[in-house]
């Protein structure tokens, strides 16, 4: 090979160099444009997700065993404050066909306006989850991205209860998103890694940790993948 084709190749490995160069810089600009997307899309998700006051009602709910909550209108006795427990909410939360634990003045189907303010509520939180676990799924955003928005409260609904009033929530929260076909929330909470389908142990020691058992068998026939 000659010198000149020496330069050739020379000049022909460098324009090969440069190109490549430049193709790996257009790329990580291209990935750090989508990343800031993908932040900025999120960001307002989640700035809509904690303005929704019936969100940040169902998140008090989840947070607390008793609290006043503004669930009804004015016109409601007490201008709407219900002190809602967590027993209120496992009357709330079972799934329409069961008649409540203990309540049989209530009918199949039938709830109080408290019950069904509070269905309402966690209709929303629930729709919301949903959203995100469809986000993970399709690959929009990771776990790592929401982890600071709601991790804590994934964290929270996935726990162990602490005693028979929390186990009875927590049977009765993921019996109501199993019987109501939220796939997208159970695929967000294995995501994180704290399963809640009817399968998983945060389900079953949920039922195994009711004082009622009678009603804890009669949620768990309300899942179709019961263990």
């Amino acid at each position: 090979m000659t010198s000149l084709e020496h330069a050739k190749f020379a000049v022909s490995v460098i324009a090969v160099l440069l190109t490549l160069s430049g193709a790996i810089v257009a790329w990580r600009s291209f990935l750090g444009a989508e990343r800031w997307k993908k932040a900025e899309f999120l960001a307002r998700e989640m700035k809509d997700f904690f303005s929704d006051e019936k969100v940040r009602r169902a998140l008090l709910m989840v947070d607390w065993g008793g609290r006043a909550i503004k669930l009804l209108d004015d016109h409601a006795p007490n201008r709407g404050m219900v002190y809602v427990t967590r027993d209120l909410q496992v009357q709330a939360l079972r799934p329409h066909i069961l008649m409540p634990s203990g309540a049989d003045e209530i009918g199949d189907g039938e709830f109080t306006p408290e019950q069904a303010a509070i269905r309402d509520h966690y209709d929303v939180l629930l729709d919301a989850f949903e959203r995100f676990g469809n986000f993970v799924k399709t690959g929009l955003v990771t776990t790592e991205m929401l982890t600071p928005y709601i991790r804590y409260w994934i964290r929270d609904i996935h726990a162990a209860p602490e005693n028979d009033a929390d186990a009875a929530w927590t049977a009765a929260l993921l019996t109501y998103i199993d019987f109501y076909g939220y796939d997208g929330v159970q695929h967000l909470f294995k995501a994180f890694d704290m399963p809640v389908t009817p399968d998983s142990i945060a389900y079953r020691r949920a039922l195994d940790g009711m004082k009622d058992q009678g009603f804890a068998a009669r949620l768990r026939s309300c899942a179709p993948g019961k263990p």
